[in-house]
């Protein structure tokens, strides 16, 4: 069984999460940069593919709690910014309307929350256990993000928590205990968090794209020589010769970005990476595969699944496969069971069957959407 996937990056119709939650951010144009606070084990080329994106500033560490990881933000956050906005990577409906807002409204106010009324009866615990008592719902508002701060007001208040030993469940009680003011401004109904498997079935339904699917075919052969490792799949293979190239060489992972690149009709490795280029001698192929990642993520893409085969005599294939499709499902931001890694050989003919060199190809089939209509969640 594969690694658990952290919730933001669960597929959502084909893009994750987090990168439904960065596309609302950026598409506000009072949002001039973006501070992504990621797992610490996060892999450096996944990492690496989001600091390609539009208006990313800075990839952060997140901490053990949710007030860590916005700490650690904080500190990437450029001295001279005026409004800071704090957002649940997992509210990928937020739009850029209720984005441009807090930025206004914190500029007036100080700090701001968007809220909305509790709809359902609201119940306590009664004073005899196991029975509950009814308060009355207009005293509650349900808070949401993104939540909007002066810079002043958010890095003091943090300062003031991490002295004084203060955590809350949102930067907004950080505020209130340090003695500022927070004003509440109207949410979206829209703007749910998710957090429960539920919740991504409700997520589902408030999605009003029409489908847009793209397949690509890549393919990369490279030869094998003595003196140099052999990487496939972004796993070190244990192996006499590795593959001659300009990077690793590892023709898995050029065949999988080539494959993401002729889905996006976006030309290929050499046009991306030319190989007369001394600044990417010897350069990590998870590195290409991420760009591949980051120009499919900022062309509004999700990856639905990769098709591989890698066609060699030597090594075998069968016991590298699970490991290999750990790794490119980790680079990719996936399920490891959307990636699918198999070998062949060819009974001895071709380059690949004498032992001259290895060859792979791949397939991609990508998601992408555009609003069926002006109604819905858009802003």
């Amino acid at each position: 069984m594969g690694a658990v996937v952290p919730k933001q990056f669960l597929p959502l119709a084909g893009r994750s999460l987090l990168d439904r939650t960065l596309s609302a951010a950026s598409s506000s144009s009072r949002i001039d940069g973006i501070v992504l606070a990621l797992p610490s084990d996060t892999p450096e080329e996944v990492k690496d593919a989001y600091r390609r994106l539009p208006k990313m500033v800075a990839v952060v560490d997140g901490g053990e709690e949710r007030q860590d990881s916005v700490r650690n933000a904080l500190e990437a956050v450029p001295a001279e910014t005026r409004i800071i906005l704090v957002h649940d990577a997992v509210r990928p409906f937020a739009t850029a309307g209720l984005f441009s807002l807090c930025v206004e409204r914190a500029g007036e106010h100080g700090a701001v929350v968007p809220v909305v009324p509790v709809r359902d009866t609201v119940k306590s615990s009664g004073k005899t256990p196991g029975t509950i008592v009814t308060r009355d719902r207009n005293d509650f508002l349900l808070a949401q993000t993104p939540q909007g701060f002066r810079a002043d007001i958010l890095r003091e208040s943090y300062a003031r928590a991490y002295r004084n030993g203060v955590t809350g469940t949102d930067d907004s009680y950080l505020a209130e205990e340090a003695g500022y003011p927070v004003v509440a401004i109207p949410g979206e109904e829209t703007n749910i968090k998710v957090t429960l498997p539920e919740h991504m079935k409700m997520a589902a339904g408030l999605l009003e794209e029409v489908p847009d699917f793209r397949v690509g075919l890549g393919g990369d052969a490279h030869r094998l020589v003595e003196g140099r490792p052999l990487w496939l799949g972004g796993v070190r293979v244990d192996h006499p010769k590795g593959l001659l190239g300009h990077s690793d060489g590892d023709v898995l992972l050029h065949a999988l970005a080539d494959a993401i690149y002729g889905a996006l009709g976006d030309r290929d490795i050499g046009f991306h990476f030319p190989p007369g280029k001394e600044e990417t001698r010897g350069i990590s192929s998870s590195r290409i595969l991420a760009h591949a990642r980051s120009r499919m993520t900022e062309a509004g893409f999700g990856l639905l699944g990769v098709d591989a085969v890698v066609v060699c005599e030597q090594p075998r294939i069968a016991p590298l496969a699970d490991a290999m499709r750990e790794t490119i499902a980790g680079l990719l931001s996936v399920p490891a069971d959307r990636v699918s890694v198999k070998g062949k050989t060819t009974e001895g003919m071709g380059f690949e069957g004498t032992g001259e060199g290895i060859s792979a190809w791949a397939v991609a089939l990508l998601r992408g959407g555009r609003k069926g209509s002006e109604g819905g969640a858009t802003g």
